[in-house]
């Protein structure tokens, strides 16, 4: 009979069913009931860790970009530039025997004496030349307030405006009319040009004895002609 039913049927008759801890001598084997612990009682024993060894902590890497610039900073970058102050002014760079002519027009277009005026020194110092080109740069060149368009940056597009053209132009020279248009040519950053100031041409017209100080200046490019 299974042991276990036989327990049942002693519990039945209201007789206690013993089985005793260990074989009594002379005695029948007794069978044993194989104890098997509940699910989640915590009775079973815990498997014993593997020997492998855990891995040792590493250390935590912090990878650090390049960090943009936050949008106070660009902010202020752009304030900065906005706030330099505002200047205006227009050249005239007439084109005539190899050399860029560049005069500041003011608050008035270029007129055709001063043209021909340009055109008969560049013949005084070259010989036979062509018709003049001209070429008209106004400053500031956009309306766009968070741009620079102080005079740094007016010097810097004054460069590229007569760097483009002397070079189309094959210019071998460059003069600089007068104290106004000085103030924003940076004849350093143009080459190796031969470069002369003198009056401009406005001055020439109101008085025509300040030529003979112009022929002087301008003797450095009579000869390299």
């Amino acid at each position: 009979m299974n042991e276990i039913d036989r327990l049942r049927y002693l519990q039945a008759m209201g007789v206690d069913g013993y089985v005793s801890r260990g074989q009594l001598a002379g005695a029948l084997p007794t069978q044993r009931l194989v104890l098997v612990p509940a699910r989640g009682t915590g009775a079973e024993h815990p498997e014993p860790e593997s020997p492998t060894a855990r891995p040792a902590h590493m250390p935590r890497l912090d990878v650090v970009g390049k960090q943009s610039s936050s949008p106070a900073v660009v902010d202020r970058q752009a304030r900065r530039q906005s706030d330099a102050p505002t200047v205006r002014f227009s050249l005239a760079a007439v084109f005539s025997g190899g050399i860029a002519w560049v005069e500041s027009l003011g608050d008035r277009p270029l007129a055709r004496e001063q043209v021909q005026l340009i055109q008969g020194m560049a013949r005084a110092v070259h010989g036979s030349v062509d018709a003049p080109t001209v070429a008209q740069f106004d400053w500031p060149i956009h309306n766009n307030p968070q741009l620079d368009q102080g005079e740094t940056a007016a010097r810097a597009g004054v460069q590229a405006f007569l760097l483009r053209h002397i070079e189309e132009q094959k210019c071998r020279g460059l003069v600089i009319l007068g104290e106004e248009a000085s103030a924003y040519v940076d004849a350093g950053g143009l080459g190796d040009l031969a470069r002369v100031s003198t009056l401009s041409t406005l001055q020439m017209i109101e008085q025509p004895a300040s030529k003979r100080q112009v022929w002087s200046d301008l003797q450095p490019l009579v000869l390299r002609a």
